[in-house]
């Protein structure tokens, strides 16, 4: 309304200003019509009446452009704000979006830390569970060991079982009654093993009887070797070797550490000797 104001004024102040010349240049006529007759006066009369029409008509419409164009520019100007207005009411949506995006990351970020300390903590407690049980495992298949070692040490007691049941029968709840102890004192003691050779490498041996796996030997720089009668090493011994060796179990992994072990290779079998002779081969009845 203020620029409509200002345009409606310098319009006027146009109009006063070409009036005044009018009457200027009137005056100057009026002056030299005083001295032309009266048809020529009122002639330039009529002439300067229609110019100063003219100027108004001009002059008005200088205004109504101008007021025209003071109407576009507050168009513009409103048109600019609403503009301003829609982007600040975008942005803070956006801002408003993005915060809520971060709360919901920063609360999974929360959950997945969550289930990760859950599932370290299951794992732990997985890995001492195989643990014991590993231990109890390898335990178990030291007393058979040893067990079937003594059996095969002492063949006439073998026999006095066979011959006395009820002696057997003893001697088993004797040795059942006396398999905690032996547990307890097991990882101190040293223990022996006898049987073939399913796999040997230079860090382990793995010892099987009547063809299963039985035991796993762990070989260390202490670990005393022989092939044959002769210092080797671990790698040296072949599959299907028949080993005795002895071990102790240690007290911190629970698995069997080898201090020595004995390795014989395969051989081929004796040939029986000829029947004239009267002797059997060994090992051979008559």
């Amino acid at each position: 309304m203020k620029s409509r104001a200002a345009w409606l004024g310098a319009g006027l102040a146009a109009l006063v200003v070409g009036t005044t010349a009018c009457q200027d240049q009137d005056r100057s006529r009026q002056d030299t019509a005083e001295k032309n007759t009266p048809g020529q006066r009122v002639e330039q009369a009529q002439l300067q009446s229609e110019k100063a029409f003219d100027d108004a008509r001009d002059a008005q419409k200088e205004a109504s452009s101008q007021q025209r164009e003071a109407a576009r520019a507050q168009e513009d100007v409103q048109q600019k704000q609403q503009e301003l207005q829609e982007a600040q009411a975008k942005a803070q949506k956006e801002a408003q979006e993005a915060q809520a995006s971060q709360q919901q990351a920063q609360a999974r970020t929360q959950q997945a830390q969550s289930v990760a300390q859950q599932a370290q903590a299951s794992a732990l407690a997985a890995q001492r569970q195989a643990q014991q049980n590993f231990a109890t495992q390898q335990q178990q298949a030291s007393n058979e060991s040893a067990a079937a070692n003594q059996r095969i040490a002492d063949p006439g007691a073998q026999q006095q079982q066979a011959a006395n049941p009820d002696a057997a029968t003893q001697q088993a709840a004797i040795a059942q009654n006396s398999q905690p102890t032996q547990a307890q004192a097991a990882p101190a003691q040293e223990q022996q093993i006898t049987g073939d050779v399913l796999s040997a490498s230079a860090q382990e041996v793995l010892v099987s009887q009547r063809g299963e796996p039985r035991l796993r030997l762990k070989v260390g720089p202490s670990t005393q070797v022989q092939v044959d009668g002769r210092a080797a090493s671990a790698a040296d011994i072949q599959e299907g070797a028949q080993v005795r060796a002895s071990y102790r179990t240690d007290e911190s992994s629970g698995q069997p550490q080898a201090l020595r072990i004995d390795a014989t290779s395969r051989a081929q079998p004796a040939a029986p000797a000829p029947a004239e002779s009267g002797e059997s081969s060994p090992g051979v009845p008559r």
